[in-house]
């Protein structure tokens, strides 16, 4: 049970059960350490006073029971005589189980007439109801009267908490009270303990390393307010070496592509055209390479800037570019336009890269929507597939296949990775699976409309 709470929630729960066992023990202890006739007295103080009151105004004189009447009332039970049975006034009724209850405490002396009468309820609706309401309901008196020997009535009137006055306190009701303001006041003081972590969870959430950071004030105990200036710290120091690591690789690029430009220039001289054309595709392939390297080093700390995007739409385009460059390409993906939210820049790189790489080591490639999942886009191809045991390790950057997917066939292993990059930074489910095409399937979920 503990595994599903958080951390207030598991402090919360240790000082729950450290509660119940104080309950349990001062319960225990209360049993124990008294006899069972203190403790009737204890839970049951009225009806033994009543006993005893009976029983003393049947062992005086009718002349002396003034005097005893007077000393046996206070201004919580008003004690007095009566040559009639009490009947219930306007706004009262009789209460047949205090009733019983009370004849069960007085069976010793002798069956007894009881009568015992209390106000109506007349609490107002949940809805009008207010603690005042509460209070004076329970200060209203309750009547009774047991019968003596001579036809008379002792009457009683206790004013004041009923319940209380009738039946007592419960057994460890004093402990149970004060372990609920302990227990209050403990989990007050956990929530506000448990704050700063809560904030520092929510920081290294939204911290994506592209050069902003969200601070968290240092707070709590000595130890939370370590842990939280170490981790502001550790972000700064990322931020940094990310934004130089960008400086670097933008300087790179732009000074390689500088000499790739003046080398693009220069081979335009060469006498021979086939040397000529050859070195030309060279840099080429050295300028996609540069392109693929750059984008893996940058893919994982892109920023995403997340907007209405028509998978059906920009699946459509992407398969109509394609068929206009000759390939053998197919789409099936509905009439209905499909939304997502996601950086549309990313979205399309991500499959044109995924098109791409199917039809350069298959000759057919299909482009579906899976709309029964959901939205899942599936690339089928009928190519040579890649084996179970390597279709992780094809995400790895710079990983080749020695098959028909390997440097020879183009492509500098640089593909896959970059489109796993982007699926991860889009939250997107990237998969490999046997088509049923006889190729490679690779499907791409997204969270719908999210």
């Amino acid at each position: 049970m503990l595994g599903r709470l958080g951390f207030a929630g598991r402090l919360m729960a240790i000082v729950l059960f450290a509660l119940l066992a104080l309950w349990a023990a001062g319960l225990a202890w209360l049993f124990v350490s008294e006899s069972r006739e203190d403790l009737i007295v204890r839970i049951f103080p009225l009806p033994e006073q009543v006993t005893g009151i009976v029983e003393l105004i049947e062992k005086t004189e009718p002349s002396e029971r003034a005097a005893v009447l007077k000393a046996v009332s206070s201004d919580r039970l008003h004690v007095t005589i009566t040559h009639e049975l009490p009947q219930p006034a306007v706004g009262m009724r009789r209460l047949p189980i205090v009733e019983r209850f009370l004849s069960l405490y007085l069976s010793a002396l002798q069956p007894r007439e009881v009568v015992a009468l209390g106000y109506r309820n007349t609490m107002p609706r949940w809805s009008e109801w207010h603690l005042g309401d509460y209070w004076r309901a329970t200060q209203r008196s309750i009547r009774f009267a047991v019968s003596l020997r001579s036809g008379d009535y002792v009457a009683f009137e206790a004013v004041g908490p009923v319940a209380r006055r009738l039946f007592g306190w419960p057994p460890g009701f004093g402990i149970g009270l004060l372990g609920a303001f302990i227990g209050i006041a403990a989990v007050i003081a956990i929530a506000r303990e448990a704050r700063p972590l809560r904030a520092l969870s929510r920081s290294l959430e939204q911290f994506t390393g592209n050069g902003s950071t969200l601070q968290v004030k240092p707070a709590g105990a000595p130890e939370i307010r370590k842990l939280i200036t170490a981790v502001n710290e550790m972000q700064e120091r990322i931020s940094e070496l990310v934004r130089g690591r960008t400086l670097l690789l933008g300087a790179v690029s732009h000074d390689l592509k500088t000499y790739i430009t003046r080398l693009r220039l220069r081979i335009e001289r060469l006498p021979d055209e086939e040397q000529r054309d050859k070195a030309a595709a060279d840099l080429d392939e050295m300028t996609r390479l540069l392109d693929d390297g750059l984008a893996v080093a940058r893919g994982g700390f892109a920023t995403a800037q997340h907007r209405p995007v028509d998978l059906r739409a920009l699946l459509a385009s992407i398969v109509e570019d394609q068929q206009h460059t000759g390939a053998a390409i197919r789409a099936e993906l509905g009439d209905d336009p499909l939304a997502i939210k996601a950086e549309p820049v990313a979205v399309r790189r991500l499959f044109v890269n995924l098109v791409e790489n199917a039809l350069r080591f298959a000759p057919h490639c299909t482009v579906r929507l899976l709309r029964d999942q959901g939205a899942v886009v599936a690339i089928d191809d009928d190519g040579p597939g890649i084996p179970p045991e390597a279709r992780q390790a094809v995400f790895q950057p710079f990983f080749r296949l020695e098959t028909s997917r390997s440097r020879t066939t183009g492509g500098s292993g640089l593909g896959l990775a970059i489109v796993k990059q982007i699926a991860d930074a889009l939250g997107a489910r990237l998969a490999l699976s046997d088509s049923p095409e006889g190729g490679l399937r690779v499907t791409v979920a997204f969270a719908e409309n999210a």
